[in-house]
């Protein structure tokens, strides 16, 4: 009998509506159960399990992910969390199971002088900061409207130096979002239309910074973004907004820059890679209902 580790973040938006009995009863008899529960019990050890089960939003699941996606485990994914955009990109299976990918998730990996892996996101300026600065006492309080008293503080304008060659492109200015996405959606918004979940390719989006500071320049920075998240992207374009889809990117950020990582807080600075591989674990995404 092969052994499963249930997860079970409690910083989550909604972890309160989950329990180990529950994802238990779920996964059925097949598996010898053990039970693990962040933050109390501390970062788990992964390795002396074949399976797993991750309570929790994309965060926890994304810092599973960047420990087994290249090890060949079962991964079963109860989406906790707040906005739950990943697991709201999933395809819809069975009454039980909610497939992310046909039968191996394809994931986004940043190489430097280490390696980090993403789900669906890697972003960094304007309104990015929302995933990782709403606090869990709010998101646990108020859910998905905890982000909007976020929104208005991070209308800001930014003006991230970046150098991008993706696929034999280049790209390169200042940007005041800088987007790698591998997903339909982000931020709540439905708006990647030309997404493939079975494709190793993931999508640039970047927004170039307004001319102008202050009101004026938030004024000039409106029209892009909402051409983006509410209008829709579909065909590539390189403009004010630029959107490619691509296989792999060199990126240099002249000044140190924060990304918001699946919600969680990620540092770069200088030259790194990126490109996206399906992982060798399987991903599965459960309902709770």
């Amino acid at each position: 009998m092969e052994n499963c580790l249930i997860i079970i973040n409690k910083s989550a938006g909604t972890s309160d509506k989950i329990s180990f009995d529950f994802v238990k009863k779920r996964l059925g008899n097949g598996y010898k159960y053990y039970c693990h529960t962040i933050p109390t019990d501390g970062e788990p050890n992964l390795d002396e399990y074949g399976a797993l089960a991750v309570c929790g939003g994309d965060g926890t699941l994304s810092n599973v992910l960047n420990k087994v996606y290249d090890k060949p485990k079962d991964v079963f994914y109860f989406p906790s969390g707040t906005l739950n955009d990943k697991a709201k990109a999933g395809k819809r299976r069975d009454r039980k199971a909610l497939t992310i990918d046909e039968n191996h998730a394809v994931v986004g990996i940043v190489k430097d002088s280490g390696e980090t892996v993403f789900s669906y996101v890697f972003a960094a300026g304007s309104f990015t900061p929302i995933g990782y600065e709403t606090s869990v006492k709010k998101k646990k309080e108020f859910g998905v409207l905890a982000y909007l008293s976020e929104v208005v503080k991070e209308y800001k304008i930014h003006r991230i130096p970046l150098t991008v060659d993706a696929d034999g492109k280049r790209f390169e200015g200042d940007f005041t979002l800088v987007m790698l996405l591998k997903s339909p959606r982000c931020f709540g918004f439905n708006f990647n239309k030309a997404y493939d979940s079975n494709k190793e390719t993931g999508h640039l989006i970047l927004i170039r910074s307004p001319k102008h500071d202050g009101l004026l320049g938030k004024i000039e920075m409106f029209f892009p973004f909402f051409k983006v998240f509410f209008l829709g992207l579909k065909k590539e374009r390189d403009g004010n907004v630029v959107f490619k889809e691509f296989e792999c990117a060199d990126m240099v950020l002249k000044d140190e820059t924060v990304f918001c990582k699946d919600g969680e807080k990620s540092i770069k600075q200088g030259e790194f890679h990126v490109c996206f591989k399906k992982s060798e674990c399987s991903l599965n995404l459960m309902r709770k209902n």
